[in-house]
């Protein structure tokens, strides 16, 4: 896999040449060209900051392998609530196009709402995907967020970087592809924002 080296930083066509640099936006993100290793990641990054004490929000994604099928089974888990649902429709192994349920979309807005509500530490979001990439989908949650001061840690496509940047309009630094970096990045942005409130 292609790693993105910390001090590669990417400019996007910003509109905020004048922001703070000392504090930047409490954002991360991981750049990944294979999503089922991206979606492990974001899970064990998950499970390391639950395990020191920090509340989460957000969702993270699981694919799970059924026998008899060609492609696996789609979860999102609300890292809130614990809450799991459904996402993929089962459309058999000759079914081609877009598998995922409309239907079991509904829930995730709310869940983000929710857990800006309640102040979580850090918001974990799987994917800026195509929806978000033609101006739909999560992007209001992670605007909401980082007005807020929440720490974001976010996983975006190789191939949607180009439209996440030009949503952001800041410059922002790739993490590595590495649990561990994550996780310094995750513990550090929550509490320069603790210092800050």
């Amino acid at each position: 896999m292609n790693l993105i080296k910390p001090a590669a930083t990417i400019h996007p066509r910003t509109e905020h040449a004048d922001r703070d640099s000392a504090h930047p936006l409490p954002l991360g993100i991981i750049v990944y060209d294979n999503v089922l290793k991206a979606d492990e990641l974001l899970n064990l990054c998950a499970i390391d900051m639950a395990a020191l004490g920090f509340r989460l929000g957000g969702i993270v994604q699981s694919n799970r392998h059924r026998q008899g099928r060609r492609k696996c089974d789609m979860y999102l888990k609300d890292l809130l609530s614990g809450e799991e649902i459904l996402i993929s429709a089962d459309r058999g192994n000759e079914a081609r196009g877009c598998r995922l349920d409309p239907a079991a979309f509904v829930r995730i807005g709310v869940w983000g709402d929710r857990a800006l509500a309640e102040g979580v530490d850090l918001l974990i979001l799987n994917k800026f995907g195509k929806e978000e990439a033609q101006g739909r989908g999560l992007r209001p949650l992670i605007a909401a967020a980082l007005v807020a001061g929440t720490p974001v840690l976010i996983g975006v496509p190789r191939t949607n970087v180009d439209d996440f940047f030009a949503f952001i309009s800041d410059a922002v630094r790739p993490l590595p592809f590495d649990r561990r970096a994550i996780a310094t990045w995750c513990q550090n942005a929550i509490r320069a924002q603790t210092r800050r409130e």
